[in-house]
């Protein structure tokens, strides 16, 4: 699914990417539970409350939902969005309860017809239609013909679609990058990173820095739970720059049963 919004800035949810025709210069990431909000507020057309937002987005996805969860995405997408000059994205409205902003303007550029945009304008345009007279046999007999055919070349369509779909599986599975979590510690808090710990001194300087992270956020280790960290300025110049932290449930079947995810743009 793929959006135009104020006719220059496109949101990918496949992708979870927003990006305008700048060769990429632009583009912002964003994470996996932002993009669940942001995908499924622009489905709702209208009001819709917040404690339907956490049951659709957090609690359906076996993620522990909270108001203090639900405000720290909706901060990330509209600071996202007034990267690009749009300002009230989302607004609240009378009881805490949120909308997409009616003065901008959101458009399905993906010709995906099961988008409850397009539904809605094909119910507009259905008018009733006039009961068909009772055909006699000669009628009924041509009726059938047409109908046969019509049935042959739905099939043979649907038949080359299944082809093609086919073919875009095999070509898609074979493009899958695997994200490794490589091991920091094993202590008390088993923390995880999706890059290569090259050396002691940028292993000691990971656990340091997530430590940092982990105990300003207030939250605390123990054997149950795992940890998967990352952060983009690895000299800390300006602090840690884009900061990743997701605290994980662990059982027996599943290391990751579910999580809570924080992103940040800029830690300072």
């Amino acid at each position: 699914m793929k959006y135009k919004i104020n006719g220059f800035l496109y949101y990918d949810a496949t992708d979870a990417t927003l990006s305008i025709n700048d060769e990429g210069t632009s583009d912002t990431q964003l994470s996996i539970t932002a993009n669940a909000l942001l995908y499924f507020l622009l489905q709702q057309p209208g009001v819709i409350t917040r404690d339907e937002i956490m049951e659709k987005v957090w609690d359906d996805n076996g993620l522990t939902s909270s108001n203090g969860n639900l405000n720290q995405y909706l901060s990330l997408l509209r600071k996202s969005f007034r990267h690009y000059q749009i300002d009230n994205f989302i607004i609240t409205v009378s009881r805490g309860r949120l909308e997409i902003n009616k003065d901008i303007t959101v458009e399905v550029v993906d010709d995906n017809h099961m988008h409850p945009l397009f539904i809605c304008e094909e119910e507009e345009r259905v008018t009733p239609e006039e009961p068909a007279e009772k055909p006699n046999k000669t009628t009924y007999s041509e009726q059938t013909d047409a109908q046969e055919q019509r049935w042959m070349i739905g099939s043979a369509i649907l038949f080359v679609a299944a082809l093609a779909l086919l073919w875009t599986a095999i070509i898609s599975e074979r493009s899958i990058n695997i994200v490794q979590l490589n091991p920091v510690s094993a202590e008390i808090c088993e923390l995880f990173s999706n890059e290569k710990i090259i050396n002691a001194e940028m292993g000691e300087s990971y656990l340091n820095s997530f430590n940092a992270v982990r105990e300003k956020l207030g939250i605390s280790c123990n054997k149950e739970r795992r940890f998967v960290f990352y952060y983009s300025d690895k000299f800390q110049n300006k602090g840690l720059g884009r900061t990743f932290m997701a605290q994980c449930a662990k059982n027996e079947n599943n290391p990751y049963a579910y999580c809570d995810n924080y992103f940040y743009y800029s830690w300072k």
